[in-house]
Formats: C-alpha cells, sequence, structure tokens
C-alpha cells in the first residue's frame, strides 16, 4: 500500500504543473468560403495582418514591408465574398512621419483601437507602434522587458484587442530562455505576462484574436518541405487573467493551405460569430493571397 502511494504521488508531481485538466464545452468551425485577392500593385504582397469591421463590410491589410491597403468587401446573401476590392493604400510611417527603412520596415500584426486608431507590431526591430491614423506618424508603446529577447525575425505577430481595449500580444517564438509563449497584456500603459502556453509540434503564433473576454483564439503556422505550410486555429481560454484549458478547432493537413499570416473576426446582423484569415504569398508567382472564412459555432 505504500509502494502504491509513493508512485502515485511520484505520478503526481510529475506532472507539469500546467497541464490543463478543467473541461469546458467545445467549439467548432466550418469553412464558409475563399477567395483568392489580386491587385495589380507592386507594393501588394505579403499580407501580414488583417483587421475587418464589425460587420465584416471593410478591411486594413498590412503587409510585412509596412504597406496598408484598405477598402470593402462585398458578400452575397450567405455572407460569402463576391468582391474584395481595395480603395486605398499607403506606406506606414515612423514617429517622426518618415518612410521606414531597414530593420523597421517589418510590419505583422494590426487591430483597431476603441477610437478607430490601429496598433501594429513589428518584427526585426521588435516593437508595438499605435498609429491615430495611417497617414500619420506611429507611437512608440511601452515595451516589456522580454522583447529586446525576442529572436529577429519571430518577435511579436500577434496582437488582440478585448472589447474594454486591453491590448493582448503574442511573439511567433518564445523569447530567449523560454519555452512556452508568454501571453502579455497592456494595461496602465505596462505590459505584463498573464500566463504562458506551450506551443507543440514546431507551430509558430502568426496572429491572434480576442472572441470575448475568456476566448481567445490564435493562428498558428509551420513549414517543411515535405508538408508545406499547415495551420492550426487553436482556442484559449482564459479566467481572471489565468489560462484554463485550451483545444485546437483546427489543423490542416499537408499542403491543403497557403502561408496563412492574418487573423480577424466579425458578426454578422444575427451576431453569428465568423473567422477570416489571410495568407502572405511572400512576394512570390509561386504562392496566393487567399482569404478563408469560417463560422464560429460555440
Amino acid at each position: 500500500m505504500q509502494k502504491d502511494l509513493f508512485f502515485l504521488l511520484l505520478f503526481l508531481y510529475l506532472i507539469p504543473f500546467y497541464t490543463y485538466s478543467i473541461t469546458t464545452n467545445k467549439w467548432e468551425i466550418t469553412l464558409l468560403g475563399s477567395k483568392l485577392i489580386t491587385y495589380e500593385d507592386n507594393n501588394f504582397g505579403g499580407i501580414s495582418g488583417i483587421t475587418l469591421s464589425e460587420n465584416g463590410k471593410n478591411f486594413t491589410l498590412i503587409s510585412d514591408k509596412s504597406h496598408y491597403f484598405q477598402g470593402k468587401i462585398v458578400r452575397d446573401n450567405l455572407n460569402k465574398i463576391i468582391e474584395f476590392e481595395i480603395l486605398d493604400q499607403g506606406q506606414l510611417f515612423s514617429s517622426k512621419k518618415e518612410n521606414l527603412t531597414g530593420r523597421n520596415i517589418d510590419s505583422e500584426s494590426i487591430v483597431r483601437s476603441k477610437s478607430n486608431g490601429f496598433y501594429i507590431s513589428f518584427e526585426s526591430n521588435n516593437r508595438v507602434m499605435y498609429h491615430e491614423d495611417l497617414n500619420g506618424p506611429g507611437k512608440f508603446l511601452p515595451k516589456h522587458p522580454d522583447f529586446d529577447k525576442l529572436l529577429f525575425n519571430d518577435g511579436i505577430e500577434a496582437l488582440a484587442i478585448k472589447e474594454n481595449g486591453e491590448l493582448f500580444a503574442i511573439p511567433e517564438l518564445p523569447p530567449k530562455g523560454k519555452e512556452r509563449h508568454p501571453i502579455y497584456r497592456l494595461h496602465n500603459n505596462k505590459w505584463s505576462i498573464i500566463d504562458e502556453i506551450k506551443i507543440n509540434q514546431d507551430f509558430k503564433v502568426v496572429d491572434a484574436e480576442m472572441i470575448d473576454d475568456g476566448n481567445l483564439i490564435t493562428l498558428e503556422r509551420k513549414f517543411s518541405f515535405y508538408d508545406g505550410f499547415k495551420i492550426r486555429l487553436r482556442r484559449i481560454i482564459i479566467e481572471e487573467n489565468n489560462i484554463i484549458n485550451s483545444e485546437i478547432l483546427l489543423e490542416s493537413l499537408p499542403w491543403e493551405y497557403y502561408n496563412f499570416e492574418g487573423l480577424s473576426k466579425w458578426k454578422d446582423n444575427d451576431g453569428q460569430i465568423y473567422l477570416t484569415l489571410i495568407s502572405d504569398n511572400q512576394f512570390s508567382p509561386l504562392l496566393e493571397t487567399e482569404v478563408r472564412e469560417f463560422i464560429l459555432k460555440k
């Protein structure tokens, strides 16, 4: 009996403290439709971030060369995309309203603020900027000490925002010295880590979206010459700034998807939630810029 108790206690001790054991209702997603996006402009491509209006009819895209594109979406009676029309474009500016160059150029994720400005994250020179207007200068947000430990090409790829305006950020890979992805929260103009999550099987976090105050969706991606691009959509359940569970909503098959990097959400008139993904063609003739949309079922 004592030996059995010893092994039971040893087993419990060896379970990682971050194992999530709380069960929750499963969510499901179903594919609504897809659309290849073309635009005859040398600056169009490398799309890494997308944010949609609440009704899914207007969009803002950013490329990893710090260009932005804005326009409208025409949908049919099933909410599938008929037209994806770019109406405006431009170059993001520095805090001095100068063109971005060198290590400063790599814009990755974009979310709209409560005041209709934009938060934008950048890799290489890892930082988050706020643009009251995309035609105007950016404003530096404070940095968490971890930001200087992020890898050159694996920095802050994912931004998400709560309805109350709190901003969240997740790096593509953990900073040096960490094995798990921190989730950073900006509160009272200061970043803190609310919790960390293990992303396995060589997937990287490339974007995120808050569905509500307790549910964060991450878009994850990996690439190999054998499988091509693979993506995941993960639901992370958060309670009082602690992760209590996570579940994989989608994991694609080898060669099934392009290089999807951008994620946004919107709702129809009935309150149904949709997830919109966009791919980065890396300015390559072998890849496409594609939008895929999913219906989210709670």
